[in-house]
């Protein structure tokens, strides 16, 4: 019980460096304290130059609105309105098959796309050109899976998070894009090549110096060396271009999925439209699977609250009609989001159905907070309790991680 009181959200909102004000209460940062500049843990922003180095050193900060001050109470309620409001509810989806029924081939797909991502960044980091047709055999099953039940991939990714980051990081976005592009109704090449794309957003990183790459303060990185990291995107696409004929789509990915919609990002500060849509939806994916993950450094954002900071920035980071899509693929509730419902129920969300507020729960642990030992599944939208989501928890609450 003590687990989910270590933390409390409510007053929490997620903000952009961009959209910090002087007076406003950092309560933490997307790193830990020790890897930035700042001597405390929490502070209020009281200069210019504490926002400049925020901005500097952060893509995003958990701001606590009930201690920043009478001023801000107005703009941060409209925030929260914005993030929170209903969309119109998603025409109905066709029959999928139960998540639970796909888990055995999800389980064997997902393994297999993560081994072939390996391989092809193991033969990229040793200088060489890998061969794709391994990865794009994985991400034609990664494809077909998706077709039958989008969650149960989607609850892997969630659940097995052993590993390097970075290919934890590609598999969860070869799996996020493939899921996005079957919802909003891409061809399956299409689909396919979303899959690879994601794999392989990171593979310029094989080419970066691991000095860069594992050096635990962020902070001490030169302006000259954040830049060399940063690199790792024409890098990634120099690769990708000398070996596919997909290399329009694919590398497009690659080059431009740091880009952002108002043309802050990198590269080339490409902005709005001239950033390629397969591009733009990996850079959504991209920011919210980092933002969801365990990682060295940084506070985990839970799904709801990465949802949350996604929504907020429509039109700003992103395109409002790409959050709007990202939505609806995934709900207000992601897959593989633990949650705490109404009746005081513990469990894991396990798939969507077509309702943001209303998905399938695996349910954990019942009122009293004791372990079921039968696999118990709720369908919020067809239940009779009248039991709803209370609240998503972070990883780790009453005992369950992943």
């Amino acid at each position: 019980m003590a687990e989910t009181k270590d933390y409390d959200g409510s007053g929490t909102v997620i903000l952009s460096p961009d959209d910090l004000k002087k007076g406003m209460y950092v309560s933490y940062l997307d790193r830990p304290w020790t890897d930035s500049p700042f001597p405390f843990q929490g502070f209020r922003i009281e200069s210019e130059a504490e926002l400049k180095k925020i901005r500097e050193t952060c893509d995003y900060v958990f701001v606590d609105s009930r201690n920043s001050g009478n001023d801000y109470q107005e703009y941060f309620e409209k925030r929260r309105d914005d993030a929170a409001a209903p969309d119109p509810e998603p025409t109905a989806v066709k029959e999928l098959l139960p998540t639970e029924k796909e888990f055995p081939v999800a389980k064997a797909v997902h393994a297999e796309l993560r081994h072939a991502m390996i391989e092809v960044y193991r033969y990229a980091g040793a200088g060489r050109l890998p061969d794709l047709t391994r990865l794009e055999r994985a991400s034609r099953a990664v494809v077909d899976s998706v077709h039958r039940s989008p969650d149960a991939l989607l609850y892997f990714v969630r659940t097995q998070t052993d590993g390097d980051y970075l290919y934890r990081h590609g598999v969860a976005c070869a799996i996020m894009l493939s899921v996005m592009g079957h919802s909003l109704g891409k061809t399956y090449q299409s689909q396919k090549t979303l899959a690879m794309g994601g794999a392989l957003l990171d593979i310029g990183k094989t080419r970066v110096s691991g000095d860069l790459l594992n050096r635990p303060r962020a902070t001490e990185l030169t302006p000259g060396e954040l830049q060399q990291l940063r690199r790792h995107v024409e890098r990634g696409a120099e690769i990708i271009s000398q070996i596919t004929s997909e290399g329009s789509a694919l590398v497009t990915m690659i080059m431009s999925h740091h880009e952002r919609y108002n043309g802050s990002g990198y590269p080339r500060r490409l902005a709005g439209d001239h950033i390629p849509r397969f591009a733009q939806m990996a850079g959504i994916v991209d920011m919210f699977d980092a933002m969801i993950s365990e990682r060295s450094y940084g506070r985990r954002a839970t799904p709801y609250e990465a949802m949350r900071y996604l929504r907020s920035q429509r039109d700003q980071e992103f395109s409002e009609s790409l959050v709007r899509a990202f939505t609806d693929a995934f709900g207000t509730y992601p897959t593989g989001s633990l949650v705490e419902l109404s009746s005081g129920e513990v469990g894991l969300v396990i798939q969507q159905t077509g309702s943001r507020l209303q998905p399938r729960v695996y349910l954990m642990l019942d009122a009293n907070k004791n372990r079921i030992g039968e696999f118990r599944v709720i369908n919020l939208k067809e239940n009779q309790r009248n039991v709803c989501i209370e609240t998503c928890l972070k990883p780790g609450s009453y005992g369950i991680d992943f």
